[in-house]
Formats: structure tokens, C-alpha cells, sequence
């Protein structure tokens, strides 16, 4: 049990830390009075393509949630199945692709598979009962999240 909460709390920790050094700059900004400019790239997408995409993250957000319950729980199966359900096939290759080609942005792609890939690792680890190896994955997931979110916006 201390494992978890301390695992959590290093979680937590290292995704403000994450989210706030990439802002802190336009915090400083804002707070002076200036406006703050979004300095990421703009995905250049039709506007039902920005829907769709948006409900995808969504939907990947809520299976990151199940994921982290599953692993809470230390049910190492269902962590595993839910985190192969977030990995890297043609299906998930031909939606990044997509994006990156629409928008002729290469990095997205690279970005995608990073995430997905890492979401096998995590299902690998959980299949193989290592779920101190599959938190640190769930976490660099996360990172691997506000990677593509700290590049792009729409």
C-alpha cells in the first residue's frame, strides 16, 4: 500500500513538474499583464476531423483512467488487456498517419506511435505480473501524452 501512494505521489509530482515547466514562461507573462501566446504548432485540420480527434483523446484518457484502477486494484490481467487495447496497430498507424500527412506534420506521427507503443510495453509488463514496471510505464505514457499536447494544439 505505501508502494502505491508512493508511486502516485511521485506520479503526480512528476506531471505538474512536467506541465508547469513547459508553461511556466507564459505564466510569468500572463501574470505581468501580457498576453500569452501558444507557441505549439497548430494541427491544421477540417473541423470534423478536430471533433474526431478530440473525442480519440478522450477515449484515451478514459482507458489510461482503467488502466490506472486496473493496476490500483493489482489486477495485472485486466491492466494488460485494457493497455493492448491502447497499443500500436495498423489501425492506430493508418489514424496518425492520417493526421500527420493532413497536416504535414511528421512529428505527429512520431508522436502517436511513441504513445501507442509504450501502451505495449505497459500491457507486456502487466502480462508478465511486473506491476512496478508497468506503473513506470503508465507513467512515461503519460508523458509520452503531454508530449504530443506541449508540440501541438488545434
Amino acid at each position: 500500500m505505501k508502494t502505491l501512494f508512493y508511486f502516485f505521489s511521485f506520479l503526480v509530482f512528476s506531471l505538474l513538474l512536467t506541465a508547469c515547466s513547459g508553461k511556466h514562461g507564459l505564466m510569468h507573462d500572463h501574470m505581468a499583464g501580457a498576453p500569452a501566446v501558444d507557441k505549439r504548432a497548430e494541427l491544421k485540420l477540417p473541423e470534423p476531423m478536430k471533433v474526431m480527434q478530440k473525442a480519440m483523446m478522450r477515449k484515451h484518457l478514459n482507458t489510461v483512467s482503467e488502466i490506472t484502477k486496473a493496476l490500483a486494484e493489482n489486477d495485472l490481467v485486466k491492466a494488460g488487456e485494457i493497455s493492448k487495447s491502447l497499443g500500436w496497430n495498423p489501425e492506430e498507424e493508418k489514424k496518425c498517419s492520417a493526421v500527420s500527412n493532413k497536416t504535414g506534420e511528421p512529428d505527429f506521427l512520431t508522436l502517436g506511435m511513441a504513445l501507442h507503443t509504450k501502451a505495449d510495453q505497459l500491457a507486456a509488463a502487466a502480462e508478465a505480473g511486473d506491476r512496478d514496471k508497468a506503473l513506470l510505464h503508465l507513467s512515461e505514457l503519460i508523458v509520452n501524452c503531454n508530449n504530443c499536447h506541449y508540440r501541438f494544439r488545434h
